[in-house]
């Protein structure tokens, strides 16, 4: 009983039945967003179960989304018409995260995780996938890059938390009363903490919900997404977009593109103006369009030539 309790400690995890149900609601009202209802696949994997929603057409080079802490898949759907229109879409439950994904096993690293996402590929049958990652599944994806590229062919990783460099200290102080107030549960300091992060705007719906949700009823265990060294940054040879935000607190834009653009070789490095850390959905045209710029570059150059 106490080897459960103490395993048990280690999943990411529901606080209550209650809990789950909530989030749950809160998942299934942002799907109501999406143009067109995704199909849901469940897949095996060492870790746990991992779930995933998938749009588009059967044919074409897949899109993989990872998203950010707290909100799941369904978090993508400003962007998911855009990307779906002629490209294969999977938006993938990230197994430590609140969402239809269900740990079973601890996730200690990020070498557990890169070998939890390629039991998810393998699983999926996906080959010349483009990883698209936001935030903390910015960093998945950076990691992703570093530590396992089979069935890879490019990454998107957008204003990754950690692995560039540390937030503004300026950020780091002016959060600590309301992250106080948020571990007591306040939901208006949640709000003020989105907002920060949004450009200043608490973000509307159904992503308020969904974050708010995902933060008061989930205990995640997350690695936590240290920061690269030069050496795993100079790894990074796949073709790499990373879309870093200039209002955004997690990251000081300029000095991380600096480090960027010395580091990773085959790096497309942008500083985007006017834009806080949820890009996808402060911007949703803007970063769809220069995604699938660069998507479709690769898949363009890389085509076979015709006879």
């Amino acid at each position: 009983m106490r080897e459960e309790i103490t395993k048990r400690r280690k999943l990411g995890r529901f606080r209550s039945e209650a809990a789950r149900r909530r989030f749950l609601a809160a998942y299934d009202a942002a799907i109501e967003y999406w143009p067109i209802p995704p199909l849901h696949h469940d897949v095996a994997t060492t870790f746990g179960t991992t779930h995933v929603l998938r749009s588009g057409p059967v044919a074409g080079a897949p899109i993989v989304l990872l998203h950010a802490i707290a909100v799941s898949s369904p978090a993508w759907y400003a962007d998911i018409a855009a990307l779906s229109a002629s490209h294969p879409v999977y938006a993938i439950d990230t197994i430590t995260d609140p969402g239809r994904s269900s740990q079973s096993a601890p996730v200690r690293n990020g070498e557990d995780l890169a070998a939890w996402l390629a039991e998810v590929l393998d699983a999926l049958h996906l080959d010349r996938v483009h990883l698209v990652g936001l935030s903390y599944g910015g960093w998945l994806a950076l990691n992703q890059a570093h530590r396992s590229t089979n069935r890879i062919a490019s990454v998107t990783s957008v204003d990754p938390v950690g692995a560039l460099g540390r937030p503004k200290t300026s950020f780091m102080v002016q959060i600590v009363p309301d992250s106080l107030l948020a571990l007591a549960k306040s939901e208006k300091a949640i709000h003020r903490l989105l907002g920060r992060l949004n450009n200043g705007a608490i973000p509307g719906q159904p992503l308020l919900d969904l974050s708010v949700a995902g933060l008061r009823t989930f205990v995640g265990k997350q690695p936590f997404p240290k920061r690269m060294s030069d050496e795993e940054l100079r790894s990074i040879t796949l073709p790499t977009l990373l879309l870093l935000c200039e209002c955004s607190p997690v990251n000081d834009a300029q000095r991380a593109a600096q480090r960027a653009r010395r580091c990773i070789s085959e790096a497309e490095v942008e500083v985007v103006a006017d834009s806080g850390h949820m890009l996808p959905i402060e911007h949703p045209e803007q970063f769809t369009q220069r995604v699938l710029s660069f998507v479709d570059g690769l898949d363009t150059s890389t085509a076979a030539p015709q006879p």
